[in-house]
């Protein structure tokens, strides 16, 4: 009898362990902005999904575009074009009170179209890891849109609820900006992030200057919620093509945000490294804390 009742006491105690996990995520809180856009660096890979051919409007977030009086846009959901994976650079892993936010950063890029916008911005560096490599500013025009990027998630590995109030509402649009041209035969060691994806750590060479200024945007009406807006309106990432071995991975994409809740589960085959995308300010207007 003895040695019934600590079997049971044993397995009661691993269904409270278990039990306590997700809870402890659950009760993370959410970072600073400045903590958790410092460390937003994504990977992405070549996919190929159909268009949704939804009608969205898309209004600007962050405050130096939102002064400067940018217009609300209307765009069409295009074909899903990349697959982009939270990262880290070198040994510059993000902090505890920001890894579990940062490792469900997963978007699925769609084309968009619309008008150039011709905007000169001045852009700094927010990852300590770039300055170093690429110089701690650069000088960018910002053209006209070219992908809608939108949260998602992988195999039904859904984020826990505390970080999933954030992630669900990261929605950024990707201009094609012209600058500078970068230093040659840069390199910098990539580790993934994501739960789901266990690839060893691997060097990727920068090929070229920044080619993308994705921004934090609004799908339609749907605001983010008071608690995590001034964490979205500073999530700035600056994108530079990269060479690197392909991901040839399938994963199941669900989509987060409830404006897009209805679309399928695609089944995306993830290729080709096109782009690493890095942090950055606009203008000297940084994310605080």
């Amino acid at each position: 009898m003895n040695k019934l009742v600590r079997t049971i006491l044993a397995g009661g105690l691993l269904l409270l362990a278990a039990l306590a996990l997700p809870g402890a995520v659950f009760a993370q809180p959410l970072p600073t902005p400045g903590a958790f856009v410092r460390n937003l660096d994504v990977r992405c890979y070549k996919i190929n999904l159909p268009a949704p051919g939804l009608n969205l409007q898309l209004t600007h977030l962050n405050p130096v575009l939102v002064n400067m009086g940018l217009p609300v846009e209307n765009v069409i959901l295009g074909a899903a074009q990349e697959f982009c994976v939270p990262v880290y650079k070198n040994t510059a892993q993000p902090p505890a009170g920001v890894l579990p936010f940062i490792q469900y950063v997963d978007w699925k890029c769609h084309g968009i179209t619309g008008p150039s916008l011709n905007l000169p911005l001045m852009l700094n560096q927010l990852n300590p890891v770039i300055p170093g490599l690429l110089g701690a500013t650069t000088n960018v025009t910002v053209r006209e849109p070219q992908q809608l990027c939108v949260p998602v998630y992988k195999n039904n590995a859904m984020p826990p609820l505390a970080v999933a109030q954030l992630v669900r509402h990261l929605d950024v649009k990707c201009y094609r900006v012209e600058a500078p041209p970068i230093p040659s035969g840069k390199t910098v060691t990539l580790t993934h992030l994501n739960p789901l994806i266990t690839l060893p750590p691997e060097t990727v060479t920068f090929l070229a200057a920044p080619h993308q200024l994705c921004v934090p945007v609004r799908k339609n009406a749907l605001v983010p919620p008071a608690a995590v807006l001034p964490i979205i309106q500073f999530s700035d990432v600056l994108c530079y093509q990269i060479s690197g071995q392909p991901l040839n991975l399938t994963f199941n994409l669900t989509h987060l945000n409830p404006v897009l809740a209805n679309l399928p589960v695609q089944a995306a085959f993830a290729t080709t490294s096109t782009k690493l995308c890095v942090p950055v300010a606009k203008n000297g207007n940084f994310p605080p804390g």
